[in-house]
């Protein structure tokens, strides 16, 4: 069978589509891990989420739909609960991850959970996607993109220096409480899509590699998109030439992408 036989399978179909949004948009997020330097958060939603499982389990309920839930909450929090304390979201993502495994292990001691069940929440898997997946998936790619077109100069000047944001007038906190929640919620749909453990394929991996050539946030942006649809398809397509994990093909081709993005800033830029 090959890619073209393939387009008839509605799980192919719904893989495709969910790449195509998802690649183009979660990237975007990962510009602002990079520069609100908010790369615990992934971390702490990933413990959130298994959270959510555990309890999910405990009380014979849908595992993934608590754990997207909890994400949810927590990322509605975080930055309230830091701006309250005093302290950066990274630190209180910290609290937050040791909090919620700690919890979670006492829900498997007392609920006679197999741990694999609770972390199959953290797998993932592409080509199991419903079209209530899809729905959330486009939804959330949308309100991103929203939020960059609409706020961009605003977000320009939040992450050039948040005390001048503050200073001139903008609504910098607002900004910052929106980007943390939205910035949540992609992590735990990324977590849906291709596990947590590979998140970062989507997320993170395209803005780094954007960051190493752009000279500015216009560019930033843009290339992260890029790259994030081309290692999107690509690792799609090799995946199914070659019989190997999708999320693992696309962590491969984002990282040569970042390899030759260097490479390219050393001999030109």
């Amino acid at each position: 069978m090959n890619i073209i036989q393939a387009l008839d399978f509605p799980f192919f179909q719904h893989a495709l589509v969910a790449i195509f949004f998802a690649s183009i948009t979660f990237p975007l997020m990962g510009v602002f891990i990079i520069s609100l330097n908010l790369i615990p958060l992934r971390f702490a939603m990933m413990h959130v989420a298994l959270l959510g499982g555990a309890i999910g389990l405990f009380l014979k309920l849908d595992p993934m739909i608590l754990g997207l839930t909890f994400c949810a909450i927590a990322s509605m929090a975080l930055g309230p609960i830091s701006e309250r304390m005093k302290l950066g979201v990274g630190t209180v993502s910290g609290y937050f991850m040791a909090l919620t495994l700690a919890i979670a292990f006492v829900l498997f001691s007392k609920g006679n959970i197999h741990v694999i069940e609770a972390f199959s929440i953290l797998w993932g898997n592409i080509l199991s996607l419903s079209k209530t997946d899809l729905i959330i998936i486009g939804v959330l790619s949308l309100s991103i993109l929203g939020i960059v077109l609409l706020f961009f100069k605003e977000i320009q000047t939040m992450l050039y220096d948040r005390e001048i944001a503050i200073n001139i007038g903008l609504p910098e906190k607002f900004l910052y409480y929106l980007i943390v929640f939205v910035l949540g919620l992609t992590i735990a749909v990324s977590m849906r899509v291709i596990g947590a453990l590979l998140v970062d394929a989507f997320v993170l991996l395209p803005a780094l590699g954007a960051s190493i050539i752009s000279k500015s946030l216009r560019q930033l942006f843009f290339f992260s998109s890029i790259f994030g649809l081309v290692s999107g398809l690509s690792g799609l397509y090799i995946s199914f030439i070659i019989d190997i994990p999708t999320s693992s093909a696309i962590i491969i081709i984002t990282s040569l992408i970042i390899g030759s993005c260097t490479i390219l800033r050393r001999r030109f830029i």
